[in-house]
């Protein structure tokens, strides 16, 4: 294995090549998900000499391991896993091989590099507010973001419990589907997804690359049972807000502890995004989850019995590595604006990649909480039309 593009913290070699489903699969491990013997960095020098070396595999490992995939690394991440662009000022940011003038995202950054590279037949992340979604966008792979609790987070260093998931990535969907076979249990339901639900809040101000990249994929889904929503601006910079609460109290919550006994050194946005957490009430996170239990009602009478979001994982390609701070922030929110759904209300999803001859532009289905192999499937019938 070869880590010129910066992806592997550190190299394994966990698990027998043994039988079962992803028997001769390799992946890598984001650095806040426990290994045995290995202390989980969470992406900071300081975290990982204030912490021990994990006693267990993180629960997410074993299962892995047991269905016969072979630990081959851990994956570096933005610090704290508090970011979305995938630059850590402490070890550095992989390399974006789609794109290697651009961010490679994050805060999952090194998990999506190592798959795009082709290091790996795929690797597990976490995902918060977007931290597998927006690398598996920038770096042209295929991303997933699982239903809240569908995959028990034993073993992961927490950012905000009510949000965090297990994310993976893959370079094709039959990989995917078999890692979510591993994973997941199995579905609530069995009702798939028939109409698709184009969110056109979601599409307002799209890069002029995304729009011609998704034009062919946005076509062939209104070939089909297909509606348009729109959710409104009020929707979304009110939900914004409560989200930001959230996640930022619990955040605060994790980790304001050790910050305030070690008094560690952030980069720049990252000091910023605590320095705001630790001053969130108590008042303000009840007020987010109350808003929270309200608007659930409205995305469940949206999806209705068979339908699912269909938006941009990201409006634009990945941000050049040149651009200013101003510039990165401003795409945040851009960002933070789509991946809230999923992450808010506990949502499902799925980001494709788009053929394009430039930097990598995706697309993402979201589905009704529970219904993830669901949407994994749907997500391989239409690439499978896609190609045709």
């Amino acid at each position: 294995m070869t880590v010129d593009v910066g992806a592997i913290s550190v190299v394994l070699n966990e698990g027998a090549d043994g039988e079962g489903p992803l028997s001769g699969a390799t992946f890598v491990v984001k650095e806040n998900i426990d290994v045995a013997g290995h202390v989980s960095t969470n992406g900071h020098p300081q975290w990982a000499t204030t912490h021990s070396p994990a006693r267990a595999n993180a629960a997410v490992v074993d299962r892995l391991l047991g269905a016969g995939a072979r630990l081959v690394g851990k994956a570096q991440m933005d610090e704290m896993a508090y970011s979305l662009m995938g630059a850590n000022p402490h070890y550095g940011a992989p390399i974006n091989p789609a794109a290697p003038d651009r961010h490679p995202g994050g805060s999952s950054s090194g998990s999506a590099v190592a798959v795009a590279a082709g290091l790996v037949s795929f690797s597990i992340g976490t995902d918060t507010a977007g931290s597998c979604r927006a690398p598996a966008a920038f770096c042209g792979v295929f991303g997933f973001r699982s239903s809240h609790g569908a995959i028990t987070m034993d073993g992961v260093v927490p950012l905000a419990p009510s949000l965090d998931v297990i994310g993976w990535f893959a370079r094709d969907l039959d990989r995917m589907a078999k890692v979510g076979d591993a994973l997941l249990p199995p579905a609530a339901d069995d009702r798939g997804f028939e109409d698709a639900v184009l969110l056109g809040d979601a599409f307002q101000g799209v890069e002029t690359a995304f729009a011609a990249g998704a034009a062919p994929a946005v076509d062939m889904l209104k070939s089909g049972p297909w509606r348009e929503a729109r959710l409104g601006d009020e929707f979304f910079k009110t939900t914004l807000a409560h989200f930001r609460n959230l996640q930022a109290c619990e955040a605060w919550a994790s980790h304001g502890a050790w910050i305030a006994a070690q008094h560690p050194t952030f980069g720049k946005g990252v000091e910023e995004r605590f320095a705001i957490a630790s001053k969130v009430t108590a008042e303000q996170k009840k007020a987010a989850l109350a808003y929270r239990d309200a608007e659930r009602a409205r995305i469940d009478a949206l999806l209705g019995d068979a339908g699912f979001l269909v938006m941009p994982t990201v409006p634009f390609r990945a941000p050049l590595l040149t651009e200013s701070e101003e510039q990165l922030d401003a795409k945040r929110y851009q960002m933070m604006r789509l991946f809230l759904i999923a992450s808010y209300f506990g949502l499902p999803q799925i980001s494709l990649p788009l053929p394009t001859s430039e930097a990598p532009v995706a697309l993402s289905f979201v589905g009704r909480r529970g219904a993830d192999r669901q949407l994994i499937a749907l997500a391989q019938r239409f690439c499978g039309r896609l190609k045709k």
